[in-house]
């Protein structure tokens, strides 16, 4: 699992690598992808390349020589459907807590009225 600041940046790494060979990057591009705008891009890339998600070929004065690797490109579309699937189910939570409200109050509301005629006669 990576921290926020790893996770962005193999994502804007992922969508400038889309023909899956070698790319040129800037670090003040990549620097971009990170919240805030601020972090080490070096240190990050270079902790991608540990795990296999992207391989880094070299990195000098802020330029960076990257491709991501078939595990970087699995891992962004496994989050992104995860992502997909908790929105889903947050969505569903929602519908399901409406419906039992409506036909909890509608409920309440006929057997209310089945007494105040029950009670009135």
């Amino acid at each position: 699992m990576l921290d926020e600041c790893s996770a962005a940046l193999l994502a804007a790494v992922n969508d400038a690598c889309v023909g899956g060979g070698f790319i040129i990057l800037e670090e003040r591009e990549l620097l971009r992808a990170f919240p805030g705008g601020e972090g080490d891009v070096g240190k990050t890339l270079a902790y991608l390349a540990d795990k296999k998600l992207i391989e880094l070929r070299y990195a000098e004065d802020g330029t960076y020589c990257v491709r991501t690797m078939p595990a970087g490109r699995s891992y962004a579309e496994r989050t992104e459907r995860e992502k997909r699937e908790r929105e889903k189910s947050r969505r569903d939570l929602l519908l399901w807590s409406f419906c039992g409200s409506f036909l909890g109050g509608a409920l309440v509301a006929l057997i209310g009225t089945l007494l105040g005629v029950l009670l009135h006669v």
